[in-house]
């Protein structure tokens, strides 16, 4: 079993859930990032702060795999049969491409960008968070169009994400900007070149759609999250204790950076939030100011990364926070700018989610006309 089966009809709150929260957790990271001063950055709790900011990407690119298996399951046909649908959704994966590529864009003019470095174009071409989604969809997706139906794609996405993760030293060693173009070498390269290279990153999207897809299709999804829950609590705990045994599988002593012991430990903490997430949906039931908050933030997560990408660290089209603000915060600070980033997040958030679900069309259009305003400027300044 495991084949793409069209998806029970039911409300999956949950997954919007973890999605708003890796939103939210996500600004929080980066305000760590960019502004806590460096006489903080040491001891247990920020330790311990460092190491659970580690899960905000992972939490983002799983739930975009959960996303996908979801659509996938219920348009498999649509897309073999290369029908609106699959344009539809190869367009939004154009569009979030552009958005990602544009927010390492050094310059707002297309003739100051075909000037640029050798190092500037390594930057502009780093694979990001978006990017790492992207491409994982789109790996994803041709495998959905060409193979048939009745495979197991829950295995075969188990396999995917097991390969990237256990090929992550070996593809970081062989240097592809040796012997490939700056694109894509760049999808493969490890950091400080790209944050997000697809190894090991697109592990945790096939993680998402395969973990996501058994749920789908388990005859009691709660047996299934609470097996998930014992996985999620006791993996990350036997890879930790056996962390320093003298393995030699390549990357092994590496173990924070590019074992796949170490992407293993990461994938259980977000398998254990979705099952932990589905076990108390009730709870947040009872709270739902808090559960409308984090479903929007789910549902717009998109809005809100580009968003506060835009209102921390600055854009061509706009100076950020970072700009203003020297790297002396205290975490009494942190906490407050945090508060202040989430709150502006929410509300412009809330106002596009509503114009959007009352005019999707006038929505749609208002982007379309902002994309092309955005190439007509950036055609049109001059390169001096």
């Amino acid at each position: 079993m495991g084949e793409l089966l069209p998806a029970r009809k039911q409300r999956l709150i949950f997954i919007d859930l973890m999605r708003g929260i890796a939103a939210l957790w996500m600004i929080e990271t980066h305000v760590v990032n960019a502004f806590l001063n460096y006489h903080y950055q040491s001891g247990w709790f920020f330790n311990l702060i460092s190491i659970s900011n580690g899960y905000v990407a992972v939490g983002f690119v799983f739930c975009a795999g959960s996303g996908f298996w979801i659509a996938a399951s219920r348009k498999t046909d649509e897309y073999k049969r290369f029908t609106p649908a699959l344009w539809t959704y190869l367009r939004r994966l154009g569009f979030i491409l552009a958005a990602a590529y544009w927010a390492h864009f050094p310059e707002f003019s297309f003739w100051r960008i075909i000037r640029s470095t050798p190092e500037q174009i390594l930057a502009i071409m780093q694979c990001d968070v978006l990017h790492c989604i992207v491409f994982s969809s789109i790996i994803a997706l041709t495998l959905v169009i060409i193979l048939p139906k009745k495979v197991p794609f829950t295995w075969i996405y188990a396999l995917m994400s097991v390969m990237f993760f256990f090929a992550t030293p070996l593809a970081w060693a062989s240097d592809p900007l040796a012997y490939l173009p700056v694109f894509p070498a760049t999808l493969f390269t490890n950091q400080p070149i790209s944050p997000f290279p697809l190894f090991p990153w697109s592990g945790y999207f096939f993680a998402g759609a395969a973990i996501t897809g058994w749920f789908m299709q388990s005859a009691d999804q709660k047996r299934f999250a609470k097996r998930l829950l014992l996985v999620g609590l006791g993996l990350p705990v036997i890879l930790f204790i056996i962390k320093d045994l003298p393995f030699t599988y390549p990357g092994w002593q590496d173990w924070w950076i590019a074992s796949p012991s170490h992407s293993l430990f990461r994938a259980s903490g977000a398998a254990l939030l979705f099952g932990l997430l589905f076990l108390t949906e009730g709870f947040f039931n009872k709270i739902p100011r808090v559960t409308d908050v984090l479903r929007l933030c789910g549902q717009e997560s998109l809005f809100i990364y580009l968003l506060q990408g835009m209102l921390i660290y600055g854009s061509v089209a706009n100076v950020g926070v970072k700009h203003f603000l020297p790297t002396i915060v205290t975490p009494l600070e942190i906490v407050i700018l945090t508060s202040a980033l989430i709150a502006v997040c929410y509300s412009l958030a809330h106002i596009w989610n509503t114009y959007k679900n009352h005019d999707a069309l006038r929505a749609r259009r208002t982007i379309a006309l902002l994309s092309i305003l955005f190439i007509v400027v950036f055609m049109l300044v001059p390169a001096n």
